[in-house]
């Protein structure tokens, strides 16, 4: 394998985790302000 190849394999890792950690806070931020719109717990 190619160091660049193996650059690339490297760095893909964090990108992607950051990515889904950013759609599961996404996810939460709108959970916690629908519910307190509606006036229910989270839990």
């Amino acid at each position: 394998m190619s160091t660049f190849g193996l650059t690339v394999y490297v760095l893909v890792w964090p990108v992607l985790s950051s990515l889904v950690l950013l759609t599961l806070c996404t996810a939460l931020v709108f959970d916690i302000r629908k519910a307190k719109k509606d006036g229910t717990s989270l839990v």
